[in-house]
C-alpha cells in the first residue's frame, strides 16, 4: 500500500506546534514509515539546502491503516510542503521499485526555488537582530521585509542587499525620512522607534461580530485604530504593515488560523470566545482545535491579558499555559470562575441577563445596552476591561 497524503498544512506563523512557521503533514500507510520518513526528510533538506529544525513523526494504528502526523519547522513553508510531497512521492517509488523515478531532478527543481526565495545573508541578519530586541518582522507579499507593527513599523527592501557595495542611504530603507545620518546596513534602521503597537486578538466561531462591535467602540475615541474582521493571515498582516496604525483589532476567520497559522508574533490581549463545531474533524480533537484556535494566548505579553471562555472545558484548559494574567468568561457563575476569583483574578458572568465584572470578590452589575445581545456586550466589555488593565 501506498503512502497518501490526507492533510497538508503550511504554517506562515505561530502555531499550535511550534512558534516559528513550519510544514504539518497527516499521512495514511499500511506501515509504518516513521523512521524512513525521518531519514528521508533530513536528507532531502540537505540536498535542497532547506533549513528545517524539530523534525517530529508521531503515528498511530486505526482499522488496519498506520496514520502519520509529521511536523518540522522551516523559514520556508511552502518549499518545506513540497519537500514533504517529494519524501513521500520517493518512498512509494522505492516500494514500488521504479527504477526510472527521477529523485536527483525533482531534487535540483526544489534547489532552484529555495535559490530564488531565500533573502540575502544581509537581510536575514537585519531580521535576526530583529528578534533578539524582540521586535516582530517578516516578509510581506509584496517583498519587503517589515519591521515592527504599525506606526512603529519600517520596511527595508531585500533588492538593496544585491546592489554592489553594502551601505544604505536614509531614501533607500523604510518609509518617511527618519532623523538619522547614512550609515550602514543595521546602523540606518532607527531601532529605537521601532517595535509593536497594541494587537488585540480575537478568535473563535464568531469573532467578527464581537470584533466589529469592540473595534468601532474603540475607533470612535481612539485615532489611528485599525481592525480587520473575519481576517485571513494576509489580511491580518495588511493591518500590522499600516504605518498609520496606532492600534490594530484582529476578528480572525478560523479556518485561516488553522491552516496558516497566527498572522503575529506576539500581542497584547488575545481572546478565545468558543470554539466552531465544524472545524473539529478537520483540527483533530476539540482540545487540538482550542490549541490551534487559542494560539495567540502563547504570544500573549506577559503584562497584556488573556480572555477565555470558562464553559468550555477545552479552551479552559489552556489556562495553565498562559504567560499572562487571565479574565475568564463565561455564561453563568460556576466553580471555575469561583476558584479564579479566590485567586484574585477577574471574571465576567451573566446573571439575570445583566453583565456581572468580578474581580476577586467585588462585583459590579452592568446593564447590557439594548442593540446588544447580553453574550455579545459581556465579551465586548470584557475586551474593553482587559485593554484598561494594560494600556
Amino acid at each position: 500500500m501506498t503512502i497518501d497524503i490526507c492533510t497538508l498544512a503550511t504554517f506562515d506563523g505561530p502555531n499550535r506546534f511550534d512558534p516559528r512557521p513550519g510544514v504539518l503533514g497527516r499521512l495514511r500507510a499500511g506501515r509504518d514509515y516513521s523512521p524512513a520518513l525521518r531519514a528521508a526528510l533530513k536528507d532531502a533538506a540537505q540536498r535542497i539546502g532547506l533549513v528545517i529544525a524539530a523534525p517530529h513523526i508521531d503515528s498511530r494504528v486505526a482499522d488496519g491503516e498506520v496514520w502519520h502526523e509529521a511536523f518540522f519547522v522551516t523559514p520556508m513553508p511552502a518549499i518545506g510542503a513540497e519537500m514533504l510531497r517529494y519524501v513521500v512521492a520517493l518512498l512509494n517509488a522505492r516500494d514500488a521499485g521504479d527504477e526510472e523515478w527521477d529523485a536527483d531532478g525533482r531534487l535540483w527543481d526544489l534547489q532552484k526555488k529555495r535559490r530564488a526565495e531565500a533573502l540575502p545573508i544581509q537581510a536575514l541578519q537585519l531580521i535576526a537582530e530583529a528578534s533578539a530586541r524582540r521586535i516582530p518582522a517578516f516578509t510581506r507579499r509584496d517583498g519587503l521585509i517589515q519591521i515592527g507593527y504599525g506606526a512603529r513599523g519600517y520596511t527595508v527592501d531585500p533588492a538593496l542587499f544585491h546592489k554592489s557595495g553594502s551601505d544604505l542611504r536614509p531614501s533607500d530603507v523604510g518609509a518617511g525620512a527618519p532623523p538619522f545620518a547614512p550609515s550602514p546596513l543595521s546602523a540606518a534602521v532607527p531601532w529605537d522607534r521601532l517595535g509593536s503597537v497594541p494587537v488585540v486578538v480575537i478568535s473563535g466561531s464568531a469573532p467578527a461580530s464581537i470584533a466589529g462591535i469592540f473595534a468601532a467602540q474603540v475607533a470612535a475615541r481612539r485615532d489611528g485604530t485599525v481592525s480587520a474582521l473575519s481576517a485571513s493571515f494576509d489580511a491580518a498582516r495588511a493591518c500590522l504593515t499600516d504605518p498609520q496604525a496606532e492600534m490594530v483589532i484582529l476578528g480572525l476567520d478560523s479556518f485561516d488560523l488553522l491552516r496558516r497559522g497566527l498572522p503575529v508574533e506576539h500581542c497584547l490581549v488575545s481572546a478565545l470566545i468558543d470554539l466552531p463545531d465544524a472545524l473539529v474533524p478537520e483540527a483533530g480533537s476539540r482540545g487540538d482545535l482550542a490549541r490551534a484556535l487559542g494560539v495567540a494566548l502563547l504570544v500573549t505579553a506577559p503584562g497584556g491579558r488573556g480572555i477565555l471562555n470558562a464553559d468550555d472545558p477545552s479552551i479552559l484548559a489552556l489556562a495553565d499555559y498562559a504567560p499572562c494574567p487571565l479574565i475568564l468568561i463565561a455564561r453563568s457563575d460556576h466553580a471555575a470562575l469561583r476558584a479564579h476569583r479566590a485567586a484574585g483574578g477577574s471574571v465576567l458572568f451573566l446573571r439575570d441577563q445583566a453583565v456581572v465584572v468580578a474581580h476577586g470578590w467585588d462585583e459590579t452589575i452592568i446593564a447590557p445596552p439594548p442593540d446588544l445581545d447580553p453574550w455579545q456586550a459581556l465579551v465586548v466589555e470584557a475586551l474593553h476591561r482587559a485593554c484598561a488593565d494594560v494600556m
